[in-house]
């Protein structure tokens, strides 16, 4: 039981730091936090079935955010044109 749950933690460091280092790189720290800690819970939950997709989940969201401020195409910034 203890090795299970040692285990456990130490996979849910592993995953658990892929959002946390994207999300300090982007300058998302509350995902970067909140991703790293979600990932360790999910993990000692249910091992790597849970947190691999919640580490998806908070790379998506860190992603979609750091697109959506640098979108380029944007009609708000090209206001000034007209």
């Amino acid at each position: 039981m203890e090795g299970r749950v040692l285990g456990a933690l130490v996979a849910g460091l592993i995953v658990g730091a892929i959002p946390a280092i994207t999300g300090a790189v982007k300058g998302k720290i509350a995902y970067a936090i909140g991703g790293f800690f979600a990932c360790l819970v999910a993990s000692i939950l249910l091992g790597l079935i849970l947190s691999v997709p919640v580490c998806a989940v908070f790379l998506y969201f860190i992603f979609k955010e750091s697109n959506e401020n640098n979108n380029p195409m944007d009609d708000s910034s090209n206001s000034n044109m007209n």
